[in-house]
């Protein structure tokens, strides 16, 4: 807005101001006699804070403006602002935050608990695995140590088998031999009977003759 003061007088304008509010939004009605749309400014650049101001020319010898920063309430959702001006009066629209945007607004608890829901989740859920994984290895260990005896014993059974297997082959050797000696000394001990017994028949025919 361009300077129309000049040489006028100023004159300090301020504005009737009525709050309205209902279930959904907030309104502030502002009355601005003499003033039209394209003579106003509305600007949002404080937080919590609406600022409204105008300037006219009322006649050549005399300019009227108005200036206000007003704070606003705290559950207004900021981004959905609404603006009209009509009959010399401005209206702005401020929409309430609903209960999610307002948890979101306050630093979003609801999504900080489930954050947190979430972490002790999978804290238990690491715990778990940890455990089924403690228990998975000590049963593998179990497993391979059964085995490992398993063999060992395999092993001892084995050698017992072998040396035992050894230990008949050795003793069906000296048998075997025993069975030899006895069966010569037999046949040595029939032939000696035999040829004691030719012997004696030719002496006894010796003597019969």
């Amino acid at each position: 807005m361009g300077d129309i003061r000049g040489t006028r007088t100023v004159e300090e304008l301020v504005p009737h101001l009525n709050w309205i509010e209902d279930s959904m939004r907030h309104y502030l009605l502002v009355h601005l006699p003499g003033f039209r749309k394209e003579e106003v400014d509305v600007g949002l650049a404080y937080p919590g804070y609406v600022t409204i101001s105008g300037e006219r020319i009322v006649n050549d010898k005399k300019c009227t403006y108005f200036g206000q920063a007003l704070k606003l309430p705290e559950n207004l959702d900021m981004r959905k602002v609404g603006q009209s001006f009509e009959d010399e009066m401005l209206t702005l629209t401020f929409p309430k935050r609903t209960d999610e945007e307002e948890e979101d607004q306050n630093g979003n608890p609801s999504t900080t608990k489930k954050s947190l829901q979430e972490e002790e989740e999978e804290e238990e859920e690491e715990k778990q695995k940890e455990v089924i994984n403690e228990q998975n290895q000590t049963t593998h260990e179990q497993h391979c140590h059964a085995e490992s005896e398993e063999q060992s014993k395999q092993t001892d059974d084995d050698n017992i088998v072998n040396a035992t297997d050894k230990e008949m082959r050795k003793n069906g050797g000296i048998l075997e031999r025993v069975i030899n000696l006895l069966r010569n000394n037999i046949l040595l001990t029939l032939a000696l009977a035999f040829a004691l017994g030719v012997f004696a028949s030719k002496r006894f025919e010796s003597n019969g003759e």
